[in-house]
């Protein structure tokens, strides 16, 4: 009786199933840092903006200020599009982490079928020499008492 090696395959596949969506993951990461770094920038950049728009006077003239709070604008659009990006990070890192979960419990699972197979073969291996074991011990036992 052999080890099956479809359970080993099984939990190897497993295992770089859970490799690649904690890659994926660390990726994601990476882009949610990128993205808040991104927003702390654009809001300090909003901020300077919205200060120097205090000290904007109609005698600069009606065109710096009109550009002034058209810049402004686009500025509080990319705030938005950068808070929607944020969001739709952070809910696909919890897709990942259940999809990393479910796919930790089936190597876990494949894992444990391994395990339990090698222990079936052991235990197969071992009552088979003590069966070989017994049948010597009878034969001397036998031999022993025919003569």
């Amino acid at each position: 009786m052999k080890v099956r090696t479809c359970w080993s395959a099984l939990e190897i596949k497993a295992e770089l199933v859970v490799k690649q969506l904690r890659a994926e993951t660390g990726q994601t990461l990476q882009l949610l840092e990128s993205l808040s770094a991104s927003q702390r920038r654009i809001l300090q950049m909003y901020e300077e903006y919205h200060a120097k728009a205090v000290a904007l006077t109609t005698a600069q003239g009606m065109s710096a200020v009109q550009n002034h709070r058209q810049f402004m604008v686009q500025l509080q659009s990319l705030q938005a599009r950068v808070e929607s990006d944020i969001g739709k990070t952070k809910q696909y890192l919890q897709v990942l982490e259940q999809r990393t979960v479910k796919a930790e419990t089936q190597r876990i699972k494949m894992q444990s079928l391994l395990d339990n197979d090698r222990l079936a073969v052991r235990n197969f291996e071992n009552r088979r020499e003590q069966r070989g074991m017994d049948e010597m011990g009878m034969i001397q036992f036998n031999h022993a008492r025919a003569a």
